[in-house]
């Protein structure tokens, strides 16, 4: 068994990275990316308890990374969450939430709008972000960013409320998006100004796999203005913009390339075709992830993962624009062999030259 299947931790270094989501040509091999991974998985890799931002930074170096993901201490009260108490634990990169979650709508009116517990971005807690830049090994930078605009308006209404509200309440609407856009955008902002991070990452699913949740012209009047803002903050700093959406994108994929996307996550497979993908906007968009998480990450079993990571390593990869990851998140019911044989596969595989792994 080689070093590599070990999980010796890598060399770490953003660089690699930074050079594939610019579309810089061909780093020394093949990163992997994930927006998520679960605590339950970090936990089991680790083989210890996940309860502090050096136990993040533990499991996203010994696995290989360039980075560690890490968002800022906040969130907004929305229509489904609901956590018991004893699962309120350290939350990493996505935080954990003890709302009730019973109801069917939070605001529906304009009197339900005054009375919601707005986040407040003079309040929010940055102090995990800080201890992380202090804590990276060498070579390693933090890709932050904030949840979706989209996703939180309509969660925040319900979706039924929401779509209603589309046709009778658009002023409410409108007051929604931007409220929600204003704090995101300002600690998006704050966020850009620190050192340590190397890439913003903006999580919002806009769409099913038959196509988009709402119709592309709300998007356009609502969502977009505020995308292409954060654009320009990246590129006023240098930095890479990846937008997560699970999806069918085809539709709106113009729009979101004139936000100023330099890559997109994760390429759903049942969604999009991604050799369609790399070949249409491949010279534009970076592609992340794309390694199917039901039938290969969940059920499959190793061999079937190695074998899906060095077909879409075979494909996508020359020339640079792609990162090996899954075409969602990591979550907790991936079983920790499966996720191993990931990571395992695209060190194994992900050598450039690519064509040089194949002549084997």
């Amino acid at each position: 068994m080689t070093s590599e299947d070990q999980f010796v931790p890598l060399n770490p270094n953003f660089q690699r990275l930074r050079r594939v989501l610019m579309l810089e040509g061909e780093p020394d091999r093949v990163p992997n990316v994930e927006l998520h991974v679960d605590w339950q998985v970090k936990q089991a890799f680790l083989g210890r308890p996940i309860e502090s931002v050096q136990d993040d930074i533990d499991f996203w170096h010994q696995g290989g990374y360039d980075y560690v993901h890490l968002r800022a201490n906040y969130e907004y009260r929305m229509v489904g969450d609901g956590h018991r108490d004893e699962d309120h634990i350290y939350g990493g990169d996505m935080q954990v939430t003890t709302w009730g979650g019973d109801e069917t709508s939070l605001v529906s009116g304009w009197d339900d709008y005054e009375q919601y517990p707005w986040p407040d971005p003079e309040t929010i807690d940055f102090s995990n972000l800080g201890t992380c830049a202090e804590l990276l090994p060498h070579g390693m930078k933090i890709i932050s960013g904030v949840g979706g605009i989209f996703t939180r308006v309509w969660r925040i209404m319900g979706f039924e409320t929401f779509c209603y509200a589309l046709v009778d309440q658009t002023d409410l609407v409108a007051e929604l998006f931007h409220r929600v856009a204003e704090t995101q955008l300002a600690v998006f902002r704050r966020i850009v100004e620190m050192d340590a991070i190397g890439t913003m990452w903006y999580g919002d699913d806009l769409a099913y796999y038959s196509g988009t949740m709402v119709s592309p012209t709300v998007l356009r009047k609502y969502l977009f203005p505020y995308m292409e803002e954060m654009g320009a903050i990246c590129r006023s700093r240098d930095l890479p913009f990846i937008l997560h959406s699970d999806g069918n994108l085809w539709e709106i994929l113009p729009d979101l390339l004139a936000c100023g996307l330099n890559a997109l996550h994760p390429v759903e497979p049942k969604a999009m075709d991604s050799r369609e993908l790399k070949a249409r906007v491949g010279g534009r968009l970076c592609l992340l992830g794309n390694v199917e998480i039901g039938e290969t990450l969940t059920l499959g079993t190793p061999t079937d993962v190695e074998s899906e990571v060095r077909e879409r390593i075979r494909t996508l990869a020359p020339g640079g624009g792609y990162a090996v990851g899954s075409s969602n998140t990591v979550a907790h019911y991936v079983p920790l062999e499966n996720f191993q044989a990931m990571v395992r596969a695209t060190r194994r595989h992900g050598r450039y030259p690519i064509a040089v792994n194949y002549c084997d």
